[in-house]
């Protein structure tokens, strides 16, 4: 065990902090040589940095669910945003017996506070599951919540006001805007205050607690407050490569959404303004990291507080030409952060596969309660702690159903290779250590016994969990 490990305080509090649509990329410690994100890097720092990271499924309502209650979407039921269920198939919400990590922390004694977006159902509340904090309901966005608008108006403005506004030219899409005010009134320092003030009470109760800040951002459209709008130069800044793959290679679905989020007019120039923008708005949500650790600082609980950085599921920015996000299972969707910070933990990068579905079960076993039996992912707890590498195998398997449209996929990752089973389209095969960016779909070319064997596992994988797509998928992957 590390000297470190030896003389550092016992984990006692557990903080998450969850961006929404934060793509692995966009992080200094993750190697993006632009991006300011000086706080999260310490965070990483000081504690473990999973390289291999990935979303169970790249859309907002089935990822949160995923991490509350450690099931993967075929098994919790909501396999698309809430909203859109009774139009795509899945559920509405989560059946009233399925039970959630944080009340196996309540039950440990744990305060628990969720801050900010929860979107995981129309009727399920946080409040449901024993956390405090206010509700915003829908999208999780609370421009026109009560609270909110209480907020803005302590600070002498008169709501929610935007300016600046950046759409297509057929003005049916916002990118970003300015929003009025000082750094204050934007929606990340809003929600970080909140999170500041459980931290504090509970501290000041001698209760441990499990407090969670959930960010509406860097989601698009970038709605935030200067300096951060303008933080960025976009000349300094140079389109993703995969802004010019070829996409005649890739399923169909991936040209028609490029259409459907009004992306056909997108240039280089256009491109860089827009990642300028998304930087801002991660910058913005850097700084209320650092405000968040200094709480724990002056509150005397840092060193017994384990914090968790991660996100929801990456986000396209233009890659593919494509904006949000909703099909390809491409690492810019599917590539997620996971910082773990504790000073109990050697500090250094894991390269093992790592899931949102871990998070439920690594709490519990954080918190000293009981890892419930038949959750689909692991603690990481003997991972963080140098007492083994990884809790998976050599690959890691994902499924996806689509997003504003039924659209059915399955991965099979590995370190250097990617198989994307696409049941009503062409399937598609990367060599990522000759392309790591996902440019070419080499289905057609790739060596026949090494895409059996991926075919293998995932025909394996389907049969075990009673994936709902093996009948189509007996006779395609044979």
């Amino acid at each position: 065990m590390p000297e470190n490990q030896a003389v550092a305080s016992p984990i006692r509090n557990i903080v998450l902090i969850l961006a929404d649509q934060h793509r692995q990329d966009c992080i200094g410690c993750y190697g993006n040589p632009v991006v300011q994100t000086p706080h999260i890097d310490r965070l990483a720092a000081r504690g473990v940095r999973f390289t291999h990271a990935f979303t169970p499924i790249a859309i907002c309502t089935p990822a949160r669910a995923c991490l509350q209650t450690g099931l993967a979407p075929r098994n919790h039921g909501l396999i698309f945003n809430w909203e859109f269920w009774k139009f795509r198939g899945g559920e509405w919400n989560l059946p009233p017996e399925m039970r959630l990590f944080p009340q196996d922390l309540a039950d440990a004694g744990y305060a628990l506070g969720h801050f900010g977006k929860w979107h995981i159902g129309d009727h399920n509340r946080p409040a449901d599951y024993g956390y405090e904090g206010p509700y915003y309901p829908g999208y999780g966005y609370p421009a026109t919540h009560e609270h909110y608008l209480a907020w803005l108006r302590g600070l002498g403005l008169s709501g929610f006001n935007l300016s600046q506004e950046k759409m297509d030219p057929g003005g049916s899409v916002l990118y970003y805007a300015l929003q009025e005010g000082p750094t204050e009134a934007s929606i990340p320092a809003y929600l970080t205050g909140q999170t500041i003030g459980h931290i504090r009470s509970a501290a000041s109760a001698g209760r441990p607690f499990f407090t969670s800040c959930n960010f509406w951002g860097p989601h698009a459209p970038y709605r935030i407050t200067d300096p951060h709008l303008h933080m960025y130069d976009a000349a300094d800044i140079t389109p993703w490569p995969n802004f010019h793959a070829p996409l005649d290679d890739k399923p169909a679905m991936l040209r028609r959404q490029a259409q459907g989020f009004c992306t056909d007019w997108f240039t280089d120039e256009t491109v860089s303004d827009l990642i300028a923008k998304h930087y801002g708005y991660i910058t913005l949500i850097d700084e209320q990291v650092g405000r968040i650790v200094d709480t724990l600082r002056d509150c005397g609980e840092l060193d017994r507080t384990l914090i968790v950085y991660a996100a929801d599921h990456g986000s396209a920015v233009a890659s593919y030409r494509m904006w949000d996000k909703g099909f390809g299972m491409y690492d810019c969707l599917w590539r997620i952060p996971m910082i773990f910070s504790h000073p109990s933990l050697a500090p250094g990068t894991n390269d093992s596969f790592v899931s949102l579905l871990d998070l439920a079960p690594t709490f519990c076993d954080a918190a000293g309660a009981t890892v419930r039996d038949g959750l689909d992912g692991f603690s990481l707890m003997p991972v963080v702690h140098g007492e083994r590498q990884g809790v998976r195998g050599d690959y890691l398997i994902c499924e996806h159903y689509g997003h504003q449209i039924p659209f059915w996929q399955r991965m099979v990752r590995t370190h250097t290779a990617k198989y994307v089973y696409n049941p009503t389209d062409r399937d598609e095969f990367y060599d990522l250590e000759a392309d790591p960016h996902e440019m070419t779909n080499v289905i057609d070319t790739v060596d026949r016994k090494t895409l059996k064997g991926f075919r293998q596992v995932l025909m394996e994988h389907i049969d075990a969990t009673g994936d709902p797509v093996r009948g189509m998928a007996r006779r395609a992957l044979a």
